[in-house]
C-alpha cells in the first residue's frame, strides 16, 4: 500500500475511531495495513523527517522587531523536485527586512485562523466573528 492509497483510505480509520484520534492510533492503523515498507525505507523517511525537523528549529531572532522566525525555508526545486533550503540570513537585509515585515502579519493572521479552529472545536462556533462569514456562518466563495 503507497502512501496515496494510505490517505485516502484514512476516510474508514475516522469513521471507526470518531472525532478525536491521536496520532499513535494513526500509527498502529498504518502498520496494520501493511503501510510502512521496509526497514530501511522507514530509517531513511525517519531520518528525513528528523532533519526537517532540526532545520525548523534553526531560529533567527530580529533585533528590531524582537521576533522569532525560522532561518532556515524549504522550497521543491520545480524542475528536479528535490527539497532545497534558503537561508534569510543570505538574503540582502532590505530583502530580509521585507520579509520580517511581511511575516509578522500573517503571523497575526495564523493566530486569528488558530483561534477560530480551536473556538471551534472548543464547541463556541465564533465563525461568523471572523471575517469572511456572514450572518449565518456560511462563507464566501473566492
Amino acid at each position: 500500500m503507497g502512501p496515496a492509497e494510505i490517505v485516502m483510505s484514512l476516510k474508514e480509520l475516522c469513521a471507526e475511531e470518531g472525532p478525536k484520534i491521536r496520532t499513535e492510533t494513526i500509527v498502529e492503523w498504518i502498520d496494520r495495513q501493511g503501510g510502512f515498507e521496509s526497514e530501511a525505507e522507514l530509517i531513511a523517511y525517519a531520518k528525513k523527517m528528523k532533519a526537517r525537523q532540526y532545520a525548523r528549529q534553526l531560529t533567527y531572532e530580529d533585533e528590531e522587531t524582537g521576533l522569532k522566525i525560522k532561518r532556515l525555508w524549504s522550497f521543491r526545486d520545480p524542475v528536479t523536485r528535490e527539497r532545497y533550503y534558503n537561508d534569510i540570513l543570505q538574503l540582502p537585509e532590505e530583502q530580509r527586512r521585507r520579509l520580517i515585515i511581511q511575516y509578522s502579519h500573517f503571523l497575526d493572521q495564523l493566530r486569528s485562523v488558530r483561534r477560530a479552529m480551536a473556538d471551534y472545536f472548543a464547541g463556541q462556533e465564533f465563525f461568523p466573528f471572523y471575517v469572511g462569514a456572514d450572518a449565518d456562518g456560511e462563507f464566501e466563495e473566492d
